[in-house]
């Protein structure tokens, strides 16, 4: 590849060697030189509306906006001289004279700032002790760099009511600066067009289009207008007095199978707020509000177990870990393996999943180690897995001619496969959408279907009929076609019909197929072993053969109607179509809404307080990072795992930090790089399908589901969306 020649140029009489086909400011930032913008961010277009970029640029008329001329060699340009400041100070000023500014010039700045934060909690904002953005106001900087201690203009205070009613962030209008940031990332990069400028004159402001609220007007809520904006105008209602943090830890969201990077925010050791990484290689920034907004309450939530409990004929009365362990270890010893059934949630990481496999197989001697996808997807397990498992890279869209989505919509979760599918859709490629319920890309798609599922396989029959070669009986050269599948297919009754339509597509006509399911470290549940049926390391072993394990009927194979002894709930796992049992363990981070309480609650500790890792629906394999220490005397669910092993069998699986799972891992399950293109299942075993070993038919809780419930699709959201989302949802759907 030939390397890309760099322009010389002179910024402020200091040669640099610059890019080609980049802005003066870019040119600037990129070796440290200030200059001050307050419209312009990365990775927004360049627009030129603050006008404080100003900068000289011999043979050019004027003063030219640095963050819309581009360079060229031997360009001579400078920044700072007498002229450029008084020209930036004048701007400011007038951006400040419809912006409450007095504390920005006020003698006793300095002593304010330190002594009177508690008076910032207010319902209109005046000054900025009063602003949840001080001290991280971009204003506030601006004004400190460009030297401005007065102002000359009279301060008009526009008197907009402040925006409180839509969930997640308030809007205080009269804090706006119309840096238009907001409008453009709703539009250039989010696609969603639910922001612009209103009225005109004094009364510009920004909203939604006909006053309509943000949540009627389609806002997604991914708060990216929220990330971007330079001012305390947008502010996050959760997070919005807590000032600067302390620190920020980049980790991985662990909502959905996407694995989109967070910086999550930390002060006083919680986790205050959440932040997109537009450098991520992985979703480019663009959260769902999931992502962007849940994360605080839940891992605050006042439901999080902070101590060990035991039932008691009177309740729950907390306990040591001590006692605690004692008491599991006691239970589980000298048990026949038949009689103990283990329960793990695949938004575990691969190390927690990696001992529970071991705790089961290699200390209880039992395979009835089981997921939750098993009593979702029932007889479909194995389609499901394999569908799952042939997921292609999420940039298969970025080439596609033809994109079909059945029973997806990106609104409230999976934006960079929404958000790809919307540019590829306004570039001229052909989408087409179907589903039971209004779509968020249905406003962009060619052709769009609403109808009952048990259409959709006739449907699907129809385009494959239409596609050239049909009949002929032959695979036909990969095209350039995607189906993305989503909740609606998932969780519907009449899955399994669906399912074998699209492996037809992807076998027959070479669709690449992508799943966008809630299940988020399916991968690494697999790769570790932690279903039935399947060994760690056994998916990605270095054989040359396409056929993987043959898996049984998982609910013929776990036998749920059986009664057990003990069963034990590790992580996020329903209590829907349990076995009954004589002493139930519940290993989790919240507390359970239940008729069958456990007998035993273990609190364990949230991804905000753990390290490890996980993979991504597209094979990656991502790190989850340890950003403040652990809720109450919860534990890291290997912790607590390996302290119950130790007390079965002294030396069993004595873990004590997590490098010396991840050093484990490595040497038992070899080539997990290599995980997604190892797996292919069979289906050895149909014979009581549907059945528990009893012949007693076991209730299907989808069957009753509705649209709106948020029950299995990752981590629950607790009160964060159930309060706010879910009433938006009901309605969409009724």
């Amino acid at each position: 590849m030939t390397k890309e020649k760099k322009l010389s140029i002179t910024i402020d009489n200091r040669k640099v060697a610059v890019k080609p086909n980049i802005t003066i400011l870019q040119a600037a930032r990129e070796h440290n030189i200030y200059i001050p913008s307050l419209c312009t961010l990365e990775p927004l277009p360049s627009y030129g509306a603050c006008r404080l970029c100003i900068v000289e640029v011999d043979g050019l008329r004027g003063f030219p906006t640095s963050c819309t001329t581009p360079v060229d060699d031997g360009m001579v340009v400078r920044t700072d001289t007498a002229e450029i400041r008084t020209l930036r100070q004048e701007v400011l000023k007038l951006l400040l004279s419809e912006h409450p500014a007095s504390c920005l010039f006020c003698t006793e700045h300095d002593e304010c700032k330190d002594y009177q934060g508690t008076i910032r909690k207010v319902g209109v904002t005046t000054g900025c002790r009063y602003c949840p953005n001080d001290s991280l106001c971009e204003l506030q900087t601006i004004t400190e760099k460009i030297g401005l201690t007065e102002t000359s203009y009279p301060v008009y205070y526009r008197g907009f009511p402040v925006e409180k009613s839509d969930p997640f962030y308030d809007r205080d209008y009269n804090l706006c600066i119309l840096c238009g940031r907001c409008v453009r990332v709703c539009n250039d990069i989010r696609m969603n067009g639910t922001l612009s400028f209103k009225e005109r004159g004094k009364q510009t402001t920004i909203g939604a289009a006909l006053d309509r609220t943000h949540l009627d007007a389609g806002c997604e809520f991914c708060g990216a207008c929220v990330s971007v904006c330079p001012t305390g105008a947008l502010s996050t209602k959760v997070s919005k007095w807590y000032g600067k943090p302390d620190g920020e830890t980049k980790t991985t969201c662990v909502y959905c199978p996407v694995g989109c990077e967070l910086l999550l925010q930390i002060k006083n050791n919680e986790t205050i707020d959440v932040f997109p990484n537009y450098d991520s290689t992985i979703d480019q920034g663009l959260l769902c509000v999931k992502g962007r907004f849940a994360i605080p309450e839940y891992v605050a939530s006042p439901e999080r177990l902070a101590t060990p409990q035991r039932m008691t004929p009177l309740g729950y009365e907390d306990i040591s870990w001590d006692d605690a362990i004692d008491e599991a270890a006691e239970k589980l010893s000298g048990i026949n393996p038949e009689d103990v059934l283990i329960v793990v949630s695949p938004q575990l990481t691969n190390e927690d999943l990696f001992v529970a496999e071991r705790f089961a197989r290699e200390l209880i001697g039992t395979d009835q180690i089981m997921s939750v996808l098993i009593t979702d997807m029932r007889e479909e397990t194995v389609s499901f897995l394999n569908l799952a498992s042939a997921s292609s890279p999420f940039n298969v869209i970025d080439t596609a001619d033809t994109i079909l989505t059945i029973g997806f919509d990106s609104t409230y979760g999976f934006t960079p496969i929404g958000i790809k599918i919307k540019k590829a859709a306004k570039a001229g490629v052909n989408l087409t959408t179907l589903s039971v319920h209004e779509s968020n890309l249905d406003i962009v798609s060619g052709e769009t279907f609403q109808m009952n599922v048990t259409k959709w396989p006739a449907l699907l029959d129809s385009i494959m009929g239409k596609m050239p070669g049909n009949g002929k009986g032959t695979k036909l050269k990969p095209l350039n076609k995607v189906v993305v599948i989503g909740a609606e297919v998932i969780f519907s009754p009449k899955r399994g019909a669906v399912f074998e339509k699209i492996v037809e597509m992807k076998d027959r006509f070479g669709w690449k197929v992508i799943v966008a399911h809630p299940y988020t470290n399916l991968m690494g549940l697999l790769a570790m072993g932690a279903f039935p049926g399947i060994k760690r390391g056994e998916i990605v072993s270095d054989g040359t053969k396409s056929t993987g394990p043959a898996v049984e009927d998982p609910l013929s194979a776990m036998d749920l109607a059986r009664h057990r002894k003990v069963v034990y709930l590790i992580g996020e796992v329903p209590f829907e179509n349990l076995p009954e049992c004589d002493f139930l363990i519940y290993q989790n981070a919240l507390s359970v809404k239940s008729t069958r309480k456990p007998d035993l609650v273990l609190p364990s500790s949230l991804f905000t307080e753990l390290s490890g890792t996980i993979i991504s629906a597209e094979g990656r394999i991502l790190p989850i990072r340890k950003a403040t220490d652990p809720y109450g005397k919860s534990m890291p669910d290997w912790q607590i795992i390996s302290k119950i092993s130790e007390k079965i069998k002294s030396g069993a699986l004595k873990y004590s930090s997590i490098s010396a799972i991840q050093t484990d891992i490595k040497k038992q399950v070899k080539s997990l790089s290599d995980v997604k293109k190892r797996l292919e299942f069979r289906k050895i075993s149909a014979k009581t399908s549907g059945k528990g070993r009893t012949g007693k038919r076991l209730s299907d809780p989808k069957s009753s589901r509705k649209p709106w419930e948020e029950k299995y699709r990752g981590i629950a959201l607790k009160d964060v969306v159930s309060g706010m989302l879910v009433i938006e949802e009901r309605r969409r759907h009724e």
